[in-house]
């Protein structure tokens, strides 16, 4: 998808995601993916739900809404930070959320709030925090008199998954919130470094080794693809966009005195059309050429393009085909004649791609 053009981490995110909750569904195991002060780590010691909890959501409707945030703000976050700041970020607030969310149900578990639904909710909430403080709206809009941007679509897909699973789901969000807003601060954190000299430096300065994200890039490039940027033209007009088709498809079809001679038109105003093709019996022994028999008939028909151009007396007043026109279908059918040519981009309205056709089928 060209959706993912410059946001190849948001892609991998989003297929391990979906692939990681089909196999929860499918192997029976949503119990063990939600993280649960008591009993599970009290009694039991299953503190490895810390680290599964954000790989997976527990159900289908949880996945949607992940997805479609995932797409609309990670995407646009990622091109911002680019992509080894962007995994940088989402490692940090991975675990930034996942420590707050910890301590959240550690203190709230005597008010009823002992547990914290599976998935990313974490990184998803940081991020919506990330597009709300570097991402500019597209655009704003009225309703009921009150003023909205482009953004409130994504907070209200964040809204269904801040109210899923209340309080739970409204802690996990919060800490996602709350992990986001510290990535932004500048305060100095003690952070694991290779250089002894920037061991204490703020968060959003944090990279992960370059070895590694260049390791982990080969590794799983092939496995989610690459994504061709979208295709966009500059062309707004049917006929245009037919005309410039009909360019590219018969590009291989016209001789090379052809170019050479539209490329001297669109430099220069006043360029010659290109030349009819040269009799192979029209020469003589001093070696000058000899007109040949259409050229009285070209010079006449160009006399009246000129006169038709000047007086707006055209085929309901149209303008001249250009040179430019006129010797592009002339390389493509040398065997026809100027006025040929001339008629056929005038019934054609100057589309190239009708005068072709016409002019095949005046040749057939």
């Amino acid at each position: 998808m060209s959706g993912f053009q410059n946001a190849g981490v948001t892609k991998g995110i989003m297929m391990v995601l979906a692939i990681n909750t089909l196999a929860v569904s499918l192997l029976h195991v949503k119990p063990y993916i939600h993280l649960q002060v008591v009993p599970h780590m009290t009694k039991y010691h299953q503190f490895w739900r810390l680290l599964v909890h954000p790989f997976a959501f527990a159900n289908s409707t949880e996945l949607l809404m992940g997805e479609l945030l995932l797409y609309n703000v990670g995407t646009n976050v990622e091109r911002s930070f680019g992509p080894r700041k962007y995994s940088s970020f989402i490692l940090l607030s991975s675990l930034l959320s996942t420590f707050i969310c910890f301590v959240g149900i550690v203190v709230l578990h005597k008010f009823g709030v002992s547990a914290v639904p599976a998935g990313p909710y974490g990184v998803i909430f940081s991020l919506l925090w990330q597009q709300y403080r570097t991402i500019p709206s597209l655009y704003a809009f009225r309703l009921f008199g009150i003023e909205f941007s482009s953004k409130i679509f994504s907070w209200l897909f964040a809204l269904q998954l801040f109210l899923s699973y209340p309080p739970r789901s409204v802690l996990a969000s919060l800490a996602g919130l709350l992990a986001g807003w510290i990535y932004r601060l500048d305060n100095l954190v003690l952070l694991p470094s290779l250089s002894r000299r920037r061991v204490l430096r703020p968060l959003k300065t944090y990279r992960i080794p370059l070895s590694i994200h260049t390791l982990l890039a080969r590794l799983f490039e092939p496995l989610a693809g690459s994504s061709l940027p979208p295709r966009r033209s500059v062309r707004v007009l049917p006929g245009q966009m037919r005309e410039s088709s009909a360019r590219t498809t018969t590009a291989s079809t016209v001789e090379p005195s052809t170019l050479r001679s539209l490329l001297s038109s669109r430099i220069g105003a006043g360029a010659a059309p290109p030349r009819p093709p040269r009799p192979s019996n029209g020469t003589t022994e001093t070696g000058s050429t000899v007109p040949p028999p259409s050229a009285t008939g070209s010079a006449r028909a160009a006399m009246g393009e000129w006169v038709s151009e000047m007086t707006g007396r055209g085929q309901g007043g149209a303008r001249a085909p250009t040179e430019e026109e006129i010797g592009i279908l002339s390389g493509m059918f040398p065997s026809s004649s100027r006025e040929a040519v001339v008629r056929a981009l005038q019934r054609s309205d100057h589309n190239t791609a009708q005068a072709v056709e016409m002019l095949l089928d005046e040749s057939s």
